[in-house]
């Protein structure tokens, strides 16, 4: 459906917003209706299992991205305070080690 000239959101009566991707789990087959009820049972505990699985992996995966933009920030952040007070630069180090070897810690738990 186009707004177009009679909508007032935006510059030529276009609509400007923003979309965020939603992502929906797919339907079960429809073949599996033929299958004996304990098979049909099976495939669907084995395909959610497999979408918990990628569910995983994709929060690991954010979790450990996370940390190291985090963690480079405070690298450069080190940087540039250890050139100001070089009397602190071992202090900085510990601080940015520590927060390293913390988030490093978290990726492993998880």
């Amino acid at each position: 459906m186009s707004y177009q000239g009679s909508y007032p959101g935006g510059p030529n009566g276009y609509i400007d917003a923003e979309y965020t991707e939603v992502i929906t789990p797919q339907p079960r087959s429809k073949g599996l209706h033929i299958l004996p009820r304990s098979t049909s049972s099976m495939m669907g505990e084995v395909m959610e299992e497999a979408m918990v699985l990628a569910t995983h992996d994709r929060c690991l995966a954010l979790l450990a991205k996370a940390g190291m933009e985090h963690t480079a920030a405070l690298s450069m952040m080190e940087l540039q305070f250890s050139s100001m007070t070089p009397q602190g630069a071992h202090r900085y180090s510990e601080i940015v080690d520590a927060y390293a070897q913390k988030a490093a810690d978290k990726v492993r738990r998880w």
